[in-house]
């Protein structure tokens, strides 16, 4: 069964079964297979995947016994420790003791505990890394060695595939028998080691070693049963139906199926214009594709077409008018070294002409040098943003070459021309309402957290590696006393964890109230999260003469639970957003590595705040639907605290200089609108507001999302 081909996967058909007040529900099939509403979403997929897949296990819960004292480091995963002792029970069938003690670190007793393992947010069935390090300071997670343990029951001797990684060194068994053992020190990747689980019917051990060195300290697995992508999405989409989540009734998540066998990490996503509407995505493999019959839902018959094939690691694509293509449109791309422009001069959805629009930016051959997009202005000009080398030296992230950590426009005849520097990770670039570009940056060396920033001609956003090849600098400007360069400070920081930890892409909001009350608002993705969130900013003018003006605003979360990292949106002209995914080097909380999903508004107005507005002595909210007084005017209603970020070469910052704000009072302005008194404003920090006690006119319903954090750089005169 290929998604090209499939017909009917979910068919009305059988005895009629009763819901809730009696209405009659016909039974459905998954294609062709009965499908029974469970007690949850997960014993449902479950009870699903063994009709197909034949194979059904009872995963025991995780447990965890760390953190052992461990001198040789991550790379020396040999050495046993007492708990290893336990394997010829494990081997032999017998039960194993999980109630002993040990000493650990420091000579501290520790004992196995359960580990609850977090959903990935839309409940599909992903699963977060295990952290070994929580609870212990920076200085207790370096030179040790953790070790986790898992049952796992079957009625019958089965296969199972799965996928796991660590970081850093690893050592599994099953049933007491090595099956893993990688003496590394490594970033995690939860698919480095793929395997099948041989299992005896009964109950079988899983055991897992995990050695640190410093940093991250963590261990993923995930099973590989898979379903064809077509028959998985009409199963989504059924889940979805029965088991909605608190957001699903207002935006919609539809999963467009993949071909079968085909690694769809998408890079770059567009779509084509009416009538022929097609998303268009590239993935990070080097093809193109063109997707038909992506509307429908759930979108059981899409027809994916190669339009091209042999790029490198392309990271964006946009569509240009083009008298030269046969459907109107030439397609952009930025490869690793240069800026391609592709067109389908005979129509049959194959790209006949590639011509290189512009290689000007220089690469050294790093692994980490990505180049994003492209995203065009209105003057017809194509920015381009050039990610840092990962060089760990005196930073994480450096320039080796020229053009590193910029952000570029080729205008139309060709030309490159440098715009910004100090750029660190900028994976997403968008437009604002007024036409000024911007870019998401994400945390690390000198960016203390995920943010979006305005690309100011000439302007300097803070990572320093690309000062040396700045006019008047050079490799020794620090020795020559040169200053840093006044930082364009971010028009909004996305607080990490709180907000994401990977800001990707930028979307601007022009669908005409076709996808909600947020016109003129931007949509940011992100990838680690696997969520898409929301921005609404404001533009100040100039402070004096010859000045940027100053941009400033809130984000608020917005979408969560994506298959897979949200890493590319584009809004087709029906007001629906196509989503873009994968997790590949950065993990994600999405059960999936790669996908394409469609999110929809379904007409339902959910209850938010629609905008936070700073004000001389406070700030103005204005919601999406009336609200009641009574709730909205109450200074109990509301917490505020604020926070900034410090600026320096270690990765990222902590939450600093953190104090409560005082809502002195609230107003009602008009039906939607509340005016905040708050007693001090900090310019140069993060407000994050909770709202929980907010309710809408009838005085029963909450808010949605209770949160929102405002980055004021400057506080409005009026």
């Amino acid at each position: 069964m290929t998604a090209r081909i499939l017909r009917a996967v979910i068919a009305a058909a059988g005895p009629a079964l009763l819901l809730p007040g009696g209405v009659a529900r016909a039974q459905v099939t998954i294609a062709g297979k009965p499908y029974t509403k469970l007690d949850t979403r997960q014993a449902t997929r479950e009870a699903v995947m063994k009709q197909f897949t034949g194979v059904s296990v009872r995963w025991g819960e995780w447990k965890m016994l760390a953190p052992f004292e461990h001198p040789g480091g991550a790379k020396d995963v040999a050495t046993p420790f007492p708990p290893e002792s336990q394997l010829e029970k494990m081997k032999a069938g017998a039960e194993i003791d999980l109630s002993a003690t040990y000493p650990g670190k420091d000579g501290k007793p520790i004992a196995w505990h359960t580990v609850t393992q977090q959903q990935d947010i839309g409940g599909l069935g992903g699963l977060k890394p295990l952290d070994f390090r929580a609870g212990l300071t920076p200085e207790q997670i370096r030179n040790q060695v953790g070790y986790l343990y898992r049952s796992l029951t079957v009625d019958a001797p089965a296969n199972v595939p799965v996928s796991m990684g660590s970081d850093d060194g690893l050592r599994a068994w099953l049933n007491g028998d090595l099956i893993v053992e990688s003496a590394t020190e490594t970033p995690l990747d939860p698919e480095a080691h793929q395997l099948v689980l041989k299992l005896r019917a009964g109950v079988n051990h899983l055991f897992i070693k995990v050695t640190q060195g410093g940093g991250e300290w963590e261990f993923q697995m995930a099973e590989r049963l898979g379903l064809d992508p077509a028959v998985e999405a009409a199963l989504d989409y059924q889940l979805d139906s029965d088991f909605p989540d608190a957001e699903s009734k207002y935006y919609r998540i539809i999963t467009v199926p993949t071909p079968p066998g085909e690694v769809v990490e998408v890079g770059g996503l567009a779509v084509m214009p009416a009538p022929d509407r097609r998303p268009i995505l590239s993935t990070r493999r080097g093809d193109i594709f063109l997707v038909g019959n992506a509307y429908e839902e759930p979108p059981l018959k899409t027809a994916w077409t190669r339009f091209a094939t042999g790029l490198q690691e392309p990271l964006g694509v946009a569509l240009r008018p083009d008298k030269s293509a046969k459907g109107g449109v030439a397609v952009y791309s930025a490869q690793r070294s240069e800026l391609t422009k592709m067109v389908d001069t005979d129509g049959d959805d194959v790209a006949d002409a590639l011509e290189t629009y512009c290689a000007d930016w220089v690469i050294s051959g790093n692994y980490h040098e990505y180049a994003f997009g492209p995203k065009f202005d209105r003057e017809g000009n194509a920015w381009v943003t050039l990610n840092l080398a990962h060089t760990g030296g005196e930073t994480v992230m450096g320039a080796t070459v020229p053009t590193r950590g910029c952000a570029v426009k080729i205008t139309p005849d060709g030309v490159l021309h440098k715009v910004a520097d100090g750029l660190r990770s900028p994976d997403g670039i968008g437009m604002f309402s007024d036409g000024q570009m911007f870019y998401t940056d994400n945390q690390g060396d000198y960016v203390g957290t995920n943010k979006l920033s305005p690309l100011f001609q000439d302007s300097f956003h803070g990572h320093q590696a690309s000062l040396k090849f700045r006019e008047g600098y050079g490799p020794d400007w620090r020795k020559d006393g040169k200053p840093v360069p006044e930082r364009v400070l971010p028009a909004v920081w996305f607080p990490y964890q709180k907000m994401g930890q990977s800001a990707s892409d930028i979307l601007l909001n022009e669908t005409g109230g076709r996808f909600g009350p947020f016109d003129g608002q931007l949509f940011i993705g992100d990838q680690t999260h696997a969520t898409v969130m929301r921005v609404f900013l404001e533009k100040l003018g100039p402070e004096n003469p010859g000045d940027h003006p100053t941009y400033q605003g809130a984000c608020f979360p917005f979408r969560q639970g994506f298959a897979s990292g949200v890493h590319r949106l584009a809004f087709s002209d029906d007001g629906s957003m196509f989503v873009g995914m994968t997790d590949r080097g950065w993990g994600s909380t999405g059960p999936k590595r790669f996908g394409l999903q469609r999110l929809k508004w379904t007409g339902q107005v959910p209850l938010e705040i629609k905008q936070m507005r700073a004000r001389p002595d406070g700030f103005d909210l204005e919601f999406t639907r009336d609200v009641d007084p009574a709730s909205a005017t109450s200074p109990a209603s509301y917490t505020m605290i604020s926070y900034t970020y410090e600026y320096h070469p270690d990765y990222g910052s902590a939450e600093m200089d953190s104090k409560p704000q005082t809502i002195v009072a609230a107003t009602l302005v008009d039906p939607k609108t509340v005016h905040l008194a708050v007693g001090t404003l900090r310019v140069g920090y993060v407000h994050e507001l909770d709202a929980p006690g907010v309710r809408d006119k009838g005085g029963a319903e909450p808010l949605l999302h209770s949160r929102a954090y405002y980055t004021l750089e400057r506080i409005p005169a009026r």
